[in-house]
């Protein structure tokens, strides 16, 4: 792995099990599965992997893999993922991750060499472009973001995410995202390519939406025509963010997802 990598170590309490092994239950396209030892070759739906394997995608491919304490990962396209067998350390070297960890297996760190996510139970994505940008979405739950070495962190609740250059020496706060049309629009999120999210999370993600719907009602969240794209974006000519770096990721993070911004603060800022 390179030292780039973006490493998700997934720090949970002493009762949280290690993880040991995956099963895939999706595998759409170029999906390979490499060892130390041996070339690579196709994944298939059903089997095991242990921690010594990685899983590759390539473009317009993607995979799932449930861990016995039904932690589940899905990849985008253009991926590469590991895990270190007998740690909670998950790496994914590039590309996009959706992360499902139930609280019953423990917390998350998510770690890259200058920035730090600590998460507890809770559903987000993660995209990771070598020297471009790291994207860090909370479809439920809460994570904490902090600059490695630096103890104030910066937190990102459902429905927020935070888009920031790997080298950042300041985390930018976070940015409101609508999830109702984010789940709608997203791969890894959504339900066209695979199946529905544990219903535990289902629900969160529900009660994150339909809080937005209210805060919108009331006149607490105000669309903008600031949209987050990548490539794959069919008929959108709505703006991107202009603090967003301007680099074509290779995965779709997600399809279109619109900001909010509070009623008194102009369009385009948190």
């Amino acid at each position: 792995m390179k030292t780039t990598a973006l490493l998700l170590l997934l720090a949970a309490p002493a009762i949280a099990a290690p993880l040991k092994s995956a099963k895939v239950t999706q595998a759409v396209n170029d999906v390979s599965i490499y060892t130390s030892s041996r070339d690579p070759r196709p994944a298939n739906v059903g089997e095991t992997i242990g921690g010594s394997n990685s899983v590759r995608t390539g473009r317009d491919s993607r995979a799932e893999l449930v861990f016995t304490d039904e932690t589940v990962t899905r990849l985008g396209q253009n991926s590469v993922f590991r895990f270190r067998n007998g740690t909670r350390d998950v790496e994914l070297e590039r590309g996009s991750v959706l992360l499902q960890v139930p609280k019953s297996a423990g917390g998350a760190t998510i770690r890259t060499a200058t920035v730090t996510a600590a998460i507890t139970g809770t559903t987000s994505m993660f995209e990771y472009s070598p020297g471009q940008w790291v994207k860090l979405l909370t479809l439920e739950g809460t994570q904490k973001l902090y600059i490695n070495g630096q103890k104030d962190p910066v937190l990102v609740p459902a429905g927020q995410m935070i888009v920031m250059r790997p080298n950042a020496r300041v985390v930018p706060q976070p940015v409101t995202i609508d999830i109702a049309k984010l789940v709608a629009t997203s791969i890894l999120a959504g339900n066209k390519v695979f199946g529905p999210l544990p219903q535990n999370s289902k629900s969160a993600i529900a009660r994150t939406m339909n809080q937005q719907r209210q805060q919108k009602r009331e006149g607490g969240l105000l669309p903008t025509r600031q949209v987050v794209t990548g490539p794959g974006v069919r008929g959108s000519t709505s703006k991107t963010d202009v603090r967003q770096p301007t680099i074509p990721t290779e995965e779709p993070f997600f399809h279109e997802g619109s900001f909010f911004t509070e009623p008194g603060i102009p369009q385009g800022t948190p």
